[in-house]
């Protein structure tokens, strides 16, 4: 868990956030019929989900294995670098 205000976790026990990230290839994470699972996503400040998100800065998963691409690629968005 990151400790920012920014940051918002939540919990989808039923898969349905996963799916559809998956479904729609978001961030270039899952293919049809997968599940997004220990991934981050990153909007920035103007983005709005019509159909689907937009404006995205930073993706990436398989957070548990690769905290440095983490570090590397959505903690300097919180600190503005």
């Amino acid at each position: 868990m990151l400790d920012d205000p920014r940051v918002v976790s939540l919990w989808d026990g039923s898969r349905l956030a996963g799916r559809w990230f998956a479904d729609h290839a978001i961030g270039g994470l899952g293919t049809p019929g997968d599940i997004v699972w220990d991934a981050y996503l990153a909007f920035g400040r103007s983005s709005r989900w019509h159909v689907a998100p937009g404006d995205l800065l930073a993706s990436g998963s398989d957070i548990i294995d690769n905290t440095a691409g983490l570090e590397e690629r959505f903690v300097p968005l919180l600190r503005g670098d």
